[in-house]
């Protein structure tokens, strides 16, 4: 047999659910075509894709570095795989996306993945700071077959990292390089005022109590117009480059490179993130028994932050806000404060600096050793250094320094972080075969420490205006020092084990039991296990010589844990103790999220059983591929923040609040519509439904009101809460509003809230579509992706449109004059009385969109074309964009998930905005070589 290692093509297998990590290719007798192996990635192993039982999805670094932008690699998943939805969480460069497997992932907890790179355990943030450049595969584990391995950090599905690696062979140097710009997404269905429309609409609001100007003054006010978006943003400059080495020979191999990115972001004045990383790979077989390795990074980042807050301490939300009349300067050049929404942003970003330092040092060790055949033991330790530095400094003198202090004091503010999280991992292997009957056990121990420490230190009166050190500042009653440190622990011990009889019936089993530090003394333990069988029908002899090459049925059940819904020490009974003047004051729990907060020594594990079944399918030669799969997951004694009846003193406890159930569809699809030698089109698409359903509450409860959003028991999870609007009276202007009873009425009254069943922030479906076509060098590529059925409180547009605001001063959108004037006026808004537009289900909207999410043209000079003589061996120059349209009906921005960084901590992606750093749109120029 023939056997060469080759480079996965782009989109080959992608839609399979599984993609190879390497591949070996072999003849197939039996339909004279050539068949890949795929060997994939699925967790703790590496397994052939025709051995694989488990539900998961595999994105190859193709598809990764195709897709993401050069400082976030988590949004390079969004449409790419089925059951996984992906939002950008903002546009700020190096935002980490919202990433969702299968849905929600408990009430008031984390729905966040567990990421698992190269063995080490990351958070979101670490996790979207790798270089895409350096990932070779990310595979997306679904089901409990694939999860439970993870024990207690599985059930909200995993992320399986892997990077680069050194390979046999001549040395092989690759240089890329992309430049580029990125601007700010426009308002989708709506346009702000210019000054002459503002005005003009101002006028006609005296019912309201707004004194109208004359003709004369509002021509002198317009000579001043502008557009504060214009103003407040420009297009980021964007800068990619990356080394990189790989080869090695039979005892050693190497893999290196050195990487910087820099988007210096859309805000003026700002310069967004510069990223510097470094890693290094390195194998060695010592003897015939003994291998060892080395994986080593680096990362350093600096970010320029803003106040991302719903005040005009944000850009976003001050360009929104001010009138278009209203100038940056006075005549003398000073900064103009009159603004009546609020404070000259300029001003403050210029002179309220803020800047993000952090550094990463990753490292991986193992060393594998052979005791006898198809027996050996392998000890890997995974460690993480992570350090951070968050300086604000608020210069002396400048206007927020002399609204807080009244007289030039100027403050330094130093936010340090670090922590070493290392995970050690022993495990034994054992394969062994007994004619047609083929075994795979693998037993581990594994230990997880994570430590964390905090240093936050502030002073006050500044001795210099230009200098941001702490050696300048004035000791003082108001400086202050303070800190905290964390730790906690996760112990392991996990069996699995494969079976396979001529790979046509599969059989795999896993048990792993946990023991973590977050949870209470009587309940720290819990064990978790899974179940799964798969059948090769098509190697089977009545399947031989069909139309159908691959069919495979799976099936599998389990339980997986989650300890990532409870922060640290919430488990024990404590106190915190405070200063009052000369007092000392006791106060029970611990104090965070501006409450006192309980211990609960009776917590709970958080438990999810999910049953699967799917099938794998090729056909035509292989050129058609795809993958159906259906699951349910239970998830039993989800871990809430909720609040303790007054007579416990008013304040809150974590406890195991309920269960609740989803159940869901997903649908994969690739075709190879063309493949010849030199010409080959791939048409493939994913589409995921999901539904979750609130099954019980604690103590006998039906329903839990949150505020905005609402749990009631048969109801999806986070149904909104709200009045319902009922429309405009086209006789005289009135807003109309249902009763409780679904009595229309127009007397608005807040009491009338109801569960509003029918309006989720979880969209029912999502996923992605698109085309990659090979024409000898020429490639092109188009991905697209949707999401249908969710929706999100828009806030941002109901204060676009409210009158009562322009009556404040503040700007409009064009649509705000479409207010009803005259009798039987119809599909305008509501006259308004002086409490503006109420609050109620008219500002909940339908967020469905489809996006061009990338678009990519290139062409490659391959060795032939560029001479014999030349030391390049391959050429490739292109042009991307990324988000160049976007259909929807929604008003604004669909995607963006966090509302506004600093108001909220959203549990709920997606359920309403604030003026966070919006989406962008992106170009690039980019250059790859092979030396």
């Amino acid at each position: 047999m023939n056997v060469k290692l080759r480079v996965l093509s782009v989109g080959a297998l992608f839609f399979l659910g599984q993609t190879a990590f390497a591949q070996k290719t072999t003849k197939d007798s039996d339909s004279n075509e050539t068949k890949i192996e795929e060997v994939v990635v699925t967790g703790y192993q590496k397994k052939k894709a025709d051995e694989i039982t488990q539900a998961q999805a595999v994105v190859g670094g193709d598809e990764i570095r195709r897709n993401s932008p050069t400082t976030s690699i988590g949004n390079s998943l969004q449409g790419r795989a089925s059951g996984v939805f992906v939002q950008s969480s903002t546009g700020q460069p190096g935002a980490a996306a919202t990433i969702q497997v299968r849905g929600i992932g408990g009430v008031g907890g984390s729905s966040e993945p567990t990421y698992v790179v190269n063995g080490m355990y990351m958070t979101a943030r670490q996790f979207s700071a790798i270089n895409p450049a350096d990932v070779e595969s990310i595979s997306i584990l679904k089901d409990a077959a694939a999860t439970a391995q993870y024990g207690a950090r599985g059930a909200n599905g995993v992320v399986v990292v892997t990077t680069k690696a050194g390979k046999a062979g001549k040395t092989r140097y690759s240089f890329e390089t992309k430049f580029g710009f990125s601007e700010r997404l426009k308002d989708n269905n709506y346009t702000m005022m210019n000054s002459r429309e503002l005005m003009g609409f101002q006028n006609q609001l005296g019912y309201l109590g707004f004194k109208p100007r004359s003709q004369q003054e509002m021509d002198r006010l317009a000579a001043y117009d502008h557009n504060w978006q214009k103003d407040l943003l420009k297009p980021s400059a964007i800068q990619s480059y990356l080394f990189s080495a790989q080869g090695g020979s039979k005892e050693s191999t190497f893999y290196y490179s050195l990487g910087y990115d820099s988007d210096n972001g859309i805000i003026r004045d700002i310069d967004g993130l510069k990223r510097y990383t470094g890693n290094f790979g390195f194998t060695n077989k010592l003897s015939e028994k003994l291998n060892v390795g080395i994986n080593l990074g680096v990362q350093y980042q600096v970010t320029q932050n803003f106040r991302d807050r719903n005040n005009t301490q944000n850009p976003f939300g001050a360009m929104y806000k001010y009138a278009p009349y209203e100038p940056i300067y006075n005549a003398d050049g000073s900064y103009n404060q009159t603004m009546r929404a609020g404070s000259n942003v300029v001003e403050q970003i210029r002179n309220y600096r803020l800047e993000d330092q952090r550094l990463r040092i990753p490292v991986t060790l193992f060393a594998e050793y052979k005791i006898i055949d198809g027996l050996k033991f392998k000890t890997n330790f995974n460690g993480l250094f992570d350090w951070f530095m968050g300086t604000q400094w608020l210069k002396k003198g400048s206007n927020l320094d002399l609204t807080t202090n009244k007289i030039p004091t100027g403050a330094l503010n130093k936010n340090s972080f670090y922590g070493f999280n290392y995970t050690w991992n022993n495990s034994i292997n054992y394969k062994k075969s007994y004619g047609s009957h083929n075994f795979d056990f693998l037993g581990f121990i594994e230990y997880n420490d994570n430590f964390n420490e905090t240093m936050n230190g502030g002073a006050y009166g500044l001795k210099s205006p230009v200098l941001n050190v702490p050696s300048i500042t004035t000791p003082s009653e108001r400086n202050t020092f303070t800190g905290i440190k964390t730790r906690n622990t996760l112990f392991s011990l996990a069996g699995m084990l494969n079976y396979d009889y001529e790979g046509r019936y599969l059989v795999t089993g896993s048990l792993r039991r946990d023991a973590s530090s977050r949870f209470g003394a009587n309940n720290q333990s819990g064990v978790f296990w899974s179940a799964s069988a798969a059948w090769n029908i098509a190697k089977e002899e009545f399947m031989k010589g069909g139309f159908i090459n691959d069919l495979k049925l799976r099936g599998s059940y389990g339980t997986t844990g989650n300890d990532g819904t409870l922060p640290d020490y919430y488990n024990v009974t404590n106190i915190s103790y405070g200063l009052y003047g000369s007092n000392a004051a006791l106060y029970p729990g611990t104090f965070a999220q501006s409450s006192y907060i309980i211990g609960n020594e009776n917590l709970k594990w958080e438990s999810n059983a999910i049953t699967n079944l799917g099938v794998d399918f090729t056909m035509m030669n292989r050129r058609i591929r795809g993958s159906v799969e259906v699951y349910q997951n239970k998830r039993k004694d989800f871990v809430q923040l909720v609040p303790l009846d007054k007579q416990e003193g008013g304040h809150y406890q974590y406890i195991n609040a309920g269960d609740m159930s989803q159940k869901g569809l997903e649908v994969e699809l690739s075709a190879d519509i063309i493949k010849k030698k030199d010409f080959q089109w791939n048409l493939h698409a994913n589409i995921s439904f999901q539904k979750s359903t609130l099954d019980k509450l604690a103590d006998g409860q039906t329903e839990r009101n949150l505020g905005d959003t609402y749990l009631k028991v048969g109801e999806s999870p986070y149904v909104f809460y709200n009045v319902r609007f009922a429309g405009v009276d086209p006789n005289n202007g009135d807003a109309l509003y249902y009763d409780k009873a679904g009595n229309v009425t127009n007397v608005y009254s807040a009491s009338n809230a109801v569960p509003i069943t029918d309006k989720s922030p979880f969209p029912k479906s999502f996923g992605g579509f698109g085309t990659t076509v090979q024409y000898k060098g020429l490639d092109f590529s188009a991905d697209f992706a949707f999401k249908l059925g969710g929706y999100t409180y828009n806030n941002m547009y109901a204060a676009a449109v409210d009158p009562t605001l322009a009556v404040a001063g503040r700007n409009m959108a064009q649509s705000a004059a479409n207010v009803w004037q005259n009798p039987g006026d119809t599909n305008v808004f509501q006259k308004v009385d002086s409490n503006g537009m109420r609050d109620s289900d008219q500002w909940i909207e339908k967020n469905d969109y489809l996006r061009l999410r990338s678009l990519t043209l290139g062409y490659t000079f391959d060795k032939e074309f560029l001479g014999e003589g030349s030391p390049i061996n391959k050429l490739r120059a292109y042009v991307q964009g990324q988000n160049l349209f976007t259909v929807t009906k929604f008003h604004g921005e669909p995607e963006v998930s966090v509302g506004s960084g600093e108001s909220t901590a959203l549990f709920v992606p997606g359920s309403y905005n604030l003026y966070t750093y919006p989406a962008v749109r992106t170009i690039l120029v980019g250059l790859q070589l092979e030396f």
